[in-house]
C-alpha cells in the first residue's frame, strides 16, 4: 500500500494541480512585491515631420530698408546684405528624443494591504493542496480495500456457487426419484441464481474499484493491483481489532478550515486595501537623456529632471464606496461560512469514529456466527459421514457457514474502509516513506 501511495502522490493530476495553483499564487505575490521597487525605463523617440503650423517673422521688411539707406549713403560696395522673410515652422523636420526614466512609489497605502491580502491567498492556496494531498490519500485506501473487500466476496461466492449448483443437481435427482416435491428442486435453483447476481454485482464493484484505483495512482487501465494475503483467523482478527481501534482524536485543524481562515485573513485585509484607497498615493520620477535634431551629441543636448507625483482621488461617484461595501459583505460570507464548517468538521469527526465503532462491534459479532456456523458445519459433515443426516442439510449448513464468512470479510473490509475516513477525519494521514536514492 506504501507504494501505491507513493505512486499516486508523484503522479495524480490533481495533486499535480494543486501544486501549479500554489506556484502561481506566489508569483503573484512576487510581482506584487516587485511593485514596491523603482523601474528602470528606456524611452527613444524619432520623428520626421513635414508641413504644419509656422511662425512667420518679416525679418526683411524689417531691415532691408534700413540696409538700402545705409548701402546708399556708404556707397559701392554694398556692405549690408539683403534679408529674407523668415517662416519658422514648428515641427522640426527630423528630431529625436532618447531618455532613460526611473519610476517608483514613496507612499501606496493600497498596495501594503495588497500583498498582506495575497499572503494569506498562498497561505489559502498550500491548505487547498494539503486537502487535495489527504483526499487523495483517504480515496485511494477506500478504493483499496473496496477492491479487496470485493475479491475476498467473489472467492466465497464462487465457493458457494459450486455448492449450490450440487445442491440444485441432487434436489432434481431426488424429484426425479419421486424422493421430494417440486419447490425443492425450484428452491434450490433460486437460491443459485440468487448467488450469481451478487457474484455479478460483486466481480462490478471490484472491476470499478479496480479501475478507480488506477485513475488515483494515474496508472493505466486495466493495471493489476496487489492486494494483501489475509487469513481471516482468530489471532489475525483480534490484532486487527487492536490495529483499527480509533486511538486519540487529532488535534491539528483540518486544511478545509484553515484554508478558509486564511481567506477570512486574506479579504479582510483586501477590505482594508478598499478603505486605503481613500488616501493620496505619492511616487518619484527622475528622467535624463538627449534630444535634438539628430543624435549628435553636444552642448545643450542633454537634459535631466525630477518630480514627485502626488495622486487623490477626491470624488469618483461612490465607486470606492461600494468596493468597501462589497468587501464587508464578503468578509461576512467567509465568516459565516467558516462557522458552519467548522460544525461541518466536527459533526464529520464523530460520525467517522461512530462508523468504525460499529465495523468494530460487527466484526465481533460476525466472528461469533462464522465460529458458530463453522461448528455446525462440522457436526454435520460427521453426521453425513456416519448417515444421519441428508446431503441437503448438510448443504443447507454448508451454505449457513458461507454467508458468515461473507459476512466476516465484509465487515473486515468495511471496518477498514470506515478506519481510512476516520484517519481523514482525525488528520492521521499516511505519509509515505521516500524512495531509497530520493533526494529530500
Amino acid at each position: 500500500m506504501e507504494n501505491y501511495l507513493r505512486e499516486a502522490v508523484a503522479n495524480n493530476p490533481g495533486l499535480a494541480q494543486a501544486s501549479f495553483e500554489v506556484e502561481a499564487e506566489r508569483q503573484r505575490l512576487a510581482n506584487l512585491r516587485a511593485q514596491f521597487y523603482p523601474t528602470l525605463a528606456l524611452q527613444a523617440r524619432a520623428t520626421v515631420a513635414e508641413g504644419g503650423r509656422t511662425i512667420d517673422f518679416p525679418a526683411g521688411d524689417l531691415l532691408n530698408p534700413v540696409y538700402a539707406a545705409l548701402n546708399a549713403q556708404a556707397g559701392p560696395p554694398a556692405r549690408f546684405p539683403t534679408v529674407e522673410n523668415q517662416s519658422i515652422p514648428l515641427l522640426r523636420p527630423t528630431e529625436q528624443d532618447t531618455r532613460l526614466i526611473v519610476r517608483g512609489p514613496i507612499y501606496q497605502p493600497v498596495l501594503n494591504k495588497q500583498v498582506q491580502a495575497l499572503t494569506q491567498s498562498v497561505s489559502a492556496q498550500e491548505a487547498a493542496r494539503l486537502q487535495v494531498k489527504e483526499e487523495l490519500v483517504r480515496d485511494l485506501q477506500t478504493a483499496y480495500w473496496q477492491f479487496a473487500q470485493a475479491n475476498s466476496r467473489i472467492a466465497i461466492l464462487q465457493a458457494s456457487l459450486r455448492t449450490l449448483q450440487e445442491n440444485e443437481r441432487i434436489n432434481t435427482v431426488r424429484y426425479k426419484a419421486g424422493e421430494t416435491t417440486l419447490d425443492a428442486p425450484k428452491r434450490a435453483q433460486a437460491e443459485t441464481l440468487e448467488v450469481q447476481v451478487a457474484l455479478r454485482e460483486a466481480q462490478t464493484q471490484a472491476l470499478l474499484a479496480r479501475e478507480y484505483f488506477n485513475l488515483l495512482r494515474y496508472s493505466p487501465n486495466n493495471s493489476p493491483v496487489e492486494l494483501p494475503a489475509e487469513e481471516l483467523t482468530a489471532q489475525t482478527l483480534e490484532s486487527l481489532l487492536d490495529e483499527l481501534t480509533p486511538k486519540s482524536p487529532g488535534s491539528t485543524p483540518a486544511p478545509e478550515l484553515t484554508r478558509l481562515e486564511s481567506s477570512l485573513a486574506a479579504q479582510r485585509a483586501q477590505l482594508e486595501a478598499s478603505r486605503a484607497s481613500y488616501k493620496p498615493t505619492l511616487g518619484y520620477s527622475i528622467e535624463g537623456g538627449y534630444q535634438g535634431r539628430d543624435y549628435n551629441t553636444g552642448p545643450n543636448t542633454g537634459f535631466a529632471s525630477a518630480s514627485v507625483v502626488l495622486n487623490w482621488t477626491l470624488a469618483d461617484a461612490g465607486l470606492r464606496s461600494s468596493e468597501v461595501a462589497r468587501s464587508q459583505a464578503q468578509v461576512h460570507a467567509l465568516e459565516a461560512r467558516t462557522r458552519q464548517v467548522n460544525r461541518q468538521l466536527q459533526l464529520a469527526k464523530l460520525q467517522a469514529r461512530e462508523n468504525l465503532m460499529v465495523s468494530l462491534d460487527n466484526i465481533q459479532a460476525r466472528m461469533a456466527q462464522q465460529a458458530a456456523s463453522e461448528e455446525s458445519l462440522r457436526i454435520n459433515e460427521r453426521k453425513r459421514d456416519s448417515g444421519e443426516t441428508t446431503q441437503v442439510e448438510f448443504l443447507s449448513a454448508e451454505q449457513i457457514a458461507m454467508r458468515a464468512r461473507l459476512g466476516l470479510a465484509t465487515a473486515v473490509y468495511q471496518a477498514r474502509i470506515d478506519h481510512a475516513i476516520w484517519q481523514y477525519n482525525n488528520r492521521i494521514i499516511p505519509e509515505p516513506s521516500p524512495q531509497e536514492g530520493a533526494q529530500p
